[in-house]
């Protein structure tokens, strides 16, 4: 159980990120729900106290350490601690690497990098002075295996993961732990927006999970002692290996390739009859 534990959620009028919010909840957890959508994020919240839950919502830049730094002066001042943080909020591009913008690689790289590691920097001496805390950074499959048309994505996605397991290390002997959670594709609006960019076909190569799925994983990461969660745990370890034979993925990539184009037709096709 997580009573009275006070966790921190990025992007947590996203699909992940709300599913994770009501997950938690349901396990005694005091809610600080901050994303930069303060329409969706005050639903979300009002939503989540007429269900009883403590909550503040805040609407929190992760890109700009200032916004950090005025998000834990608040929750300092309400709580008196930050036990938990979930480093949820990420954007993505798809896209030929050379003809994406400039604008949106800077935008993936502040968002998903920078802003998880201002999220770190920013609760790691408040967990450390309290002497216990947990940090999960949401990293994904993405970020172990290349994705090619979504490049900028996968690099900061790889980012995540390294900057997570190198925390994992220089935090081992402290109070304070650290997990990466590495998600398959998740039904979201995120995914939608993918859909509509040829370039995504490693995105459609299965089923897509729904958000619960990764709420589950992201709360057997703040529960357990491990550097990393895989969802699903199967491909996870397939793409582990395929990384640790180069040779072999890139060989039974234009199959995954001609699987995931085969998906974003079906799934445009099934998008149209809907409408």
């Amino acid at each position: 159980m997580l009573n009275e534990k006070v966790a921190i959620i990025t992007g947590a009028a996203g699909g992940i990120g709300s599913a994770v919010a009501r997950l938690l909840a349901q396990h005694g957890a005091v809610l600080v729900l901050t994303d930069i959508r303060s329409k969706e994020l005050q639903e979300l919240s009002e939503t989540m106290k007429k269900s009883g839950v403590e909550v503040l919502a805040v609407e929190h830049d992760i890109r700009e350490p200032e916004s950090w730094k005025s998000l834990v002066e608040k929750v300092r001042k309400k709580y008196g601690r930050v036990d938990i943080l979930i480093n949820n909020a990420g954007v993505i591009q798809p896209g030929a690497a050379e003809e994406i913008s400039q604008d949106d690689v800077h935008h993936q790289v502040s968002v998903n990098f920078l802003g998880t590691m201002n999220g770190c920097r920013a609760v790691l001496p408040i967990m450390k002075e309290q002497g216990s805390g947990k940090i999960v950074n949401v990293a994904s499959l993405g970020g172990i295996v290349p994705m090619p048309g979504e490049a900028v994505y996968s690099a900061t996605k790889s980012a995540i993961r390294g900057y997570s397991l190198s925390l994992y290390a220089e935090l081992r002997n402290s109070p304070v732990g650290i997990a990466v959670v590495c998600p398959d594709s998740v039904d979201t609006p995120q995914l939608d927006y993918e859909l509509q960019h040829d370039e995504a076909v490693l995105s459609f190569i299965g089923d897509p999970m729904k958000p619960e799925k990764v709420a589950k994983g992201i709360l057997k990461a703040v529960r357990r002692k491990k550097p990393e969660v895989l969802v699903p745990s199967g491909m996870g370890v397939f793409c582990r290996i395929g990384m640790a034979f180069p040779k072999l993925y890139f060989s039974l990539l234009p199959l995954l390739e001609k699987i995931g184009s085969s998906t974003i037709r079906k799934r445009r096709e099934k998008k149209k009859v809907s409408k």
